[in-house]
């Protein structure tokens, strides 16, 4: 057992402990009440700065020059916005720093203060109006940006009508027809100058004339080109189309070769039709039906390849092919074209009639396209 001495100084311990242990116990109380209502005034906002970037603080503060301060953003200045709005995770408040922009109309430049006003607004800020055909160097919708300047230019139109001659142009057909003399040339047509009513559209930027346009052309006389055939290296004369040629043969559907035979040249008016029924245009050929039947699509060409007919259909006869003095006798559209080839060495190549058939409609619309043509 405790003797009475130490109970009794135990006991005055104690006393002396309490009043301590109480303060304690009611310091502890008050600070989690102010942590508590700290807690609920507590947010996050994110403070950014159009002239800078942005920082995200944990305050308890609503006031904006206490969240500048904390966020360490300078104060605003006279013009400057602030634009606050809730966020996903606190609150936004953005600076948008003023600036001034110079805008010119009407020949005067003034400067108006911004913080991210579009050119449409600007210009209403200022009281200037404008229309559709006025230009601006901004589009009205677009943010004018510091250190850009707007101009707004007015624009006017003034029509005019007048008659322009439209010269005939000079269309070339290369033929390979020419091989003897390169230099030649034969006129398949005679051109003559259109006559076309134009109207133009002068455009004024701020008074001062910008250029002029053309806005509607109306045909009066048509016109009509100067067609001339010209020499041209292996160009064939007809324009019909078969396999592909490879180093001068036809790269497949050959089923039969002629080589040194003779040619010769016709021609008959343009409404004739040969032996076979069919009408006669560039591509078409005599031959001894009897040897190349009547449709059969052949392939022609000098011996020495300086001369292409290209490729013809069988559509005619003629004594000489009947007979053995020629082979072949090649259509021309005009007489001296058929003079021009007089009697040529030439290789034929005969196309078989299934890899014929599949140029079949092709060429039946060129055929057409030469019988339409006024040459």
């Amino acid at each position: 057992m405790l003797e009475t001495k130490t109970k009794e100084h135990i006991r005055r311990r104690l006393s002396l402990a309490l009043p301590k242990w109480g303060a304690l116990a009611g310091g502890a109380a008050a600070l989690a009440l102010a942590i508590a209502f700290t807690h609920q005034a507590l947010h996050f906002v994110v403070v950014s700065d159009t002239h800078g970037g942005s920082t995200r603080i944990l305050t308890a503060s609503t006031n904006v020059d206490a969240l500048l301060r904390q966020s360490g953003t300078p104060p605003l200045g006279q013009d400057d916005k602030v634009v606050r709005a809730p966020g996903a995770d606190g609150e936004s408040l953005q600076v948008l720093r003023a600036y001034t922009v110079d805008v010119t109309a009407d020949g005067q430049t003034r400067q108006v203060v911004s913080t991210g006003a579009t050119a449409g607004e600007l210009l209403a800020q200022l009281g200037i109006s404008y229309d559709g055909d006025d230009r601006l160097s901004i589009p009205a919708d677009t943010v004018v940006a510091e250190g850009e300047s707007l101009t707004l230019q007015r624009v006017e139109y003034k029509e005019y009508t007048e008659d322009v001659v439209v010269p005939a142009e000079l269309e070339e057909i290369p033929s390979s027809l020419f091989y003897r003399s390169p230099e030649e040339t034969m006129v398949l047509q005679e051109g003559s100058d259109g006559l076309d009513t134009v109207t133009w559209r002068e455009v004024y930027l701020d008074g001062q004339w910008s250029g002029t346009e053309e806005v509607d052309r109306v045909t009066q006389v048509g016109m009509v080109p100067n067609v001339v055939k010209v020499y041209g290296e292996q160009a064939p004369v007809s324009r019909f189309v078969g396999p592909e040629i490879v180093d001068g043969v036809p790269a497949e559907g050959v089923v039969e070769t002629y080589t040194g035979q003779r040619s010769t040249g016709y021609s008959a008016s343009r409404t004739a039709k040969g032996a076979s029924g069919r009408r006669l245009t560039y591509g078409t050929v005599a031959v001894n039906p009897n040897v190349i039947p009547y449709g059969t699509l052949l392939y022609i060409t000098s011996d020495d390849g300086r001369f292409v007919y290209g490729y013809a259909y069988a559509a005619d006869t003629g004594t000489a092919m009947m007979t053995g003095h020629a082979f072949v006798d090649l259509y021309y559209q005009t007489y001296e074209e058929s003079v021009e080839s007089a009697v040529i060495p030439v290789t034929v190549y005969v196309i078989d009639d299934e890899v014929a058939a599949q140029y079949q409609e092709e060429n039946d619309a060129i055929q057409q396209e030469l019988l339409d043509a006024p040459y």
